[in-house]
């Protein structure tokens, strides 16, 4: 339970990061909340879209970056396979 936590926290700082924070020395735990609401709606059998949805709502809505269908989503999308990936690990 909590090593999916930490590796959806790693997923999303290492990998997803659309604000840019990962190269500073910004407290690492800025997308923490985030990657708390993945791993609850993966416990809840979320499906990939449903992840990948929240992601770009996110990113799009809550954090004001770029727009439904940009370039970006490319990154989502990975990211996004990557959390179910890392949630089907931890069963």
């Amino acid at each position: 339970m909590i090593a999916e936590l930490e590796n959806l926290k790693a997923l999303l700082w290492e990998e997803w990061d659309p604000i840019g924070l990962n190269d500073t020395d910004c407290p690492r735990d800025e997308y923490d909340s985030y990657a708390l609401r993945l791993y609850s709606m993966l416990k809840s059998n979320a499906s990939r879209d449903e992840v990948l949805n929240y992601l770009v709502w996110v990113r799009t809505e809550y954090i004001g970056l770029g727009e439904k269908g940009d370039p970006a989503i490319e990154a989502d999308r990975i990211v996004a396979d990557k959390a179910m990936q890392i949630h089907e690990d931890a069963q």
